[in-house]
């Protein structure tokens, strides 16, 4: 007779900004099905998406309305999104029921997500995947413009948001004295900021690559992918993942750049105007720009695959797949000295990691990963690090249900 596995709600309220976040979830949820008999909450979701979990036969409870949420200075000011959130959290009945079904609960940060807690009773054992803090909230970079400018705005919007800040801080106050309640960070970086911002110390769960999914051999139909983007000739451009804003560095991968003779192709971008005038900027720095917005993701490994490197200039990256997604697939990641990119990206072992601004170091290591026996060197040494660390969703799973197994 098979064994009863323990029941586990997995939780995370915005799935259509399908950014590193969803992406991880998602490519660790079969795995974590072995472990558990898994339900899966949140409250809006991407056609796709919908269709891969229901492929490994994961019951998804989802609103009839999806849940948009808002941005724009107002709801800024008036915690609009977090309101709205709690709303729908309210509303979706079948959570609710799930909530008594579920031993545990897995909850993943993001926007919306922190207004569930309050609807969990205190004795039901919760963890919290946390990624970072709401861009914003604890930091100046998020308000400036994506080309770095409106200096003026952080001062002024962390005045604005005081009473978002206190509910966002409020929603934590639960993990640091609930005894059945339990924090993981995404990294050690992220610990460190769990504790510095919210006095919560917590352990580290990272994320993960499917080596299946970014295999280091090119599946059969990214070159038909590739060729139907238009980018020109393999290895004429670096990639960058993310979207349109300052916090990721966009413009500052257009700089860094400048005199490589390298194009830049941003997978992310952000709205149509924004992305135009990105373009533009760089015209003006002699950086042929491209934004690809939406793709999937045999069409992201097909770019990344035929690029001279994946780079990356996010300031305060709380893990960042996009390294580890690279050197699955045998691309060299260079990337900014800072954040949690320092946790698997080993400087001239894996990849490169340098300092923000220093032009000329960049376009050494530019140089250095269009080298044959650098790439294949780097790639070895990439795969024994995703081997090393765990970051596969099969360990990923095995260390959440140690955890929660704990917490039972």
């Amino acid at each position: 007779m098979e064994e009863q596995r323990p029941r586990l709600l997995v939780v995370k309220a915005a799935m259509t900004v399908h950014g590193g976040a969803a992406r991880d979830l998602l490519r660790n949820l079969p795995s974590v099905a072995e472990h558990f008999e898994v339900r899966f909450a949140c409250l809006n979701l991407l056609d796709s998406q919908r269709t891969m979990l229901l492929s490994q036969d994961i019951q998804i409870l989802e609103p009839y309305y999806q849940w948009q949420p808002n941005d724009g200075l107002l709801n800024e000011i008036s915690a609009g999104q977090e309101r709205s959130a709690a709303a729908a959290w309210k509303e979706h009945s079948s959570v609710h029921a799930a909530i008594e079904w579920a031993d545990a609960i897995h909850l993943t940060g993001g926007n919306g997500s922190m207004e569930f807690p309050a609807f969990v009773p205190p004795g039901k054992p919760l963890h919290l995947h946390f990624l970072e803090s709401k861009p914003g909230i604890h930091d100046d970079i998020s308000h400036l413009n994506p080309d770095g400018s409106g200096g003026w705005r952080p001062k002024l919007m962390h005045l604005l948001q005081s009473r978002q800040r206190a509910r966002i801080e409020k929603s934590f106050r639960g993990f640091a004295e609930n005894q059945n309640w339990s924090v993981s960070a995404n990294s050690e970086f992220s610990a460190q900021n769990l504790h510095r911002i919210y006095g919560i110390k917590g352990g580290v769960l990272y994320p993960s690559v499917d080596l299946s999914e970014f295999s280091r051999e090119e599946s059969r139909g990214e070159g038909a992918a590739f060729a139907a983007l238009g980018l020109g000739e393999s290895g004429s451009y670096a990639v960058t993942v993310g979207r349109l804003s300052r916090f990721k560095g966009i413009y500052e991968a257009v700089d860094h750049l400048v005199g490589s003779g390298l194009n830049l192709v941003v997978i992310g971008g952000g709205k149509e105007g924004e992305n135009a005038a990105l373009r533009q900027y760089g015209e003006r720095c002699d950086v042929g720009v491209k934004v690809l917005s939406g793709i999937d993701s045999e069409s992201m490994r097909a770019v990344m695959r035929r690029s001279a490197a994946v780079i990356g200039l996010a300031h305060g990256e709380a893990f960042g797949l996009t390294p580890i997604e690279a050197m699955a697939i045998g691309v060299p990641p260079i990337f900014v000295d800072e954040g949690g990119y320092t946790e698997t990206v080993v400087d001239q072992l894996n990849g490169r990691l340098l300092e923000r601004g220093d032009i000329e170091a960049w376009q050494r290591a530019l140089e250095q990963a269009q080298d044959a026996g650098t790439r294949e060197r780097w790639a070895r040494n990439g795969m024994e690090r995703i081997e090393e660390m765990g970051l596969t969703p099969q360990e990923h799973a095995k260390r959440l249900a140690a955890i929660i197994s704990t917490e039972g």
